[in-house]
């Protein structure tokens, strides 16, 4: 399969284009993904950030805590957040067609509204391996 693929949001007036594989696929419960999203926690996507850009449609930008969030000028929709200093782009995956997501573990389950029971990993923060303390959440 192809790792370059595109991703509409749910008007499609916008088409985001990815190219490259993930970095890492997640379901992230952090306080700025649950204010923005007005959800428990989203699907996420990391990407480079020269990796993911907009094809197609109209965008508009607004900054949410850390970060500066693009979405859809037409439906409001959230595309994919990013630090400014940061190297990688934070894809909004629920615009991914859904071969396209495969989640590997939680992040920031200490924001969790409710624990989450599945088969994926639960970490309070994040992994030691991303400057996280790599402890689990304990539901």
């Amino acid at each position: 399969m192809s790792t370059s693929f595109q991703a509409q949001c749910p008007c499609g007036e916008v088409t985001v284009q990815i190219r490259g594989a993930a970095l890492g696929q997640v379901y992230c419960h952090c306080d700025d993904c649950q204010n923005a999203h007005g959800a428990a926690y989203v699907p996420r996507s990391i990407h480079q950030r020269t990796d993911v850009t907009i094809a197609s449609g109209n965008t508009t930008e607004w900054t949410n805590v850390t970060r500066t969030m693009v979405m859809c000028s037409s439906c409001g929709s959230h595309l994919y957040s990013e630090h400014e200093t940061s190297p990688f782009r934070g894809v909004n995956a629920g615009n991914f067609p859904a071969e396209r997501f495969s989640p590997t573990m939680h992040l920031h389950c200490k924001f969790a509204v409710a624990g989450v029971i599945d088969n994926l990993t639960h970490f309070q923060d994040v992994p030691e391996e991303f400057g996280g303390t790599g402890e689990l959440a304990d539901w």
